[in-house]
């Protein structure tokens, strides 16, 4: 009889080396296909800490990788934080949150007493989960008191690799790129092709999870004949 912690052991998985850029393994690393640009739009992402530390396959570290007047900064409660006040305090911008919401505006609604031509604009993303999302921003009295930022337009996400909560819910990266196409249609900013790179790393991405995935299945099928007639081991 085969017991089974006796012939069919599991194998322990090879050591994965990490890039520590984007945070996927280096045999998948995205790195190269993000080649930063600039906006006149700054991004200050705001990952939440349970992001930060468990998710692999999030898309934030990308977007802030592909965009040269970006950053990001990870936390739950964003309140005290000094980066965060300095920005929204600096004159030099105009401070919105993009999250949606019935008084939420868009760029084609943004009239030159919201943002001047002289300001910049300042637009803070949160990251994490729907849920996640929504306690940072609960947290975060200086950010929930900023004026919200939203789309014009209605998208639906092309992250499957990911059951999203809503259907007009997108990942971090889509946000941003949708962000700079809206902006750009109205005037803010004129990127051309520039703005496709964000998907173009987001499609890696996904079909990389997809081919992981599929392999992943077929591995057990070529496994299960093995086992029938053990399904204990199943």
């Amino acid at each position: 009889m085969i017991k089974k912690n006796d012939s069919l052991k599991a194998v322990p998985a090879e050591h994965r080396v990490e890039c520590y850029a984007c945070r996927r393994p280096k045999t998948n690393c995205l790195c190269g296909s993000a080649k930063p640009f600039a906006t006149r739009t700054r991004f200050v992402i705001l990952m939440h800490a349970k992001e930060a530390k468990k998710q692999r396959t999030g898309t934030a570290r990308l977007a802030r990788m592909c965009l040269a007047n970006a950053e990001l900064i990870i936390g739950t409660d964003f309140t005290q934080n000094e980066r965060v006040n300095s920005l929204i305090n600096d004159p030099a911008y105009s401070p919105f949150v993009l999250y949606p919401g019935p008084e939420a505006e868009n760029f084609k609604t943004l009239g030159a007493d919201r943002l001047p031509e002289w300001k910049t604009p300042l637009v803070f993303v949160i990251d994490g989960t729907w849920r996640g999302a929504g306690r940072v921003l609960s947290k975060s009295r200086n950010v929930r008191a900023l004026p919200r930022l939203s789309f014009s337009g209605s998208y639906i996400s092309q992250y499957k690799i990911k059951k999203q909560p809503m259907e007009h819910c997108v990942s971090t990266i889509e946000a941003v790129y949708y962000l700079c196409k809206e902006a750009e249609e109205a005037g803010y900013e004129s990127l051309g092709a520039q703005k496709e790179i964000l998907l173009g790393i987001f499609k890696e991405l996904v079909d990389a999870q997809l081919g992981y995935q599929k392999g992943k299945r077929r591995r057990r099928e070529e496994n299960a004949p093995e086992l029938r007639n053990f399904p204990e081991l199943l």
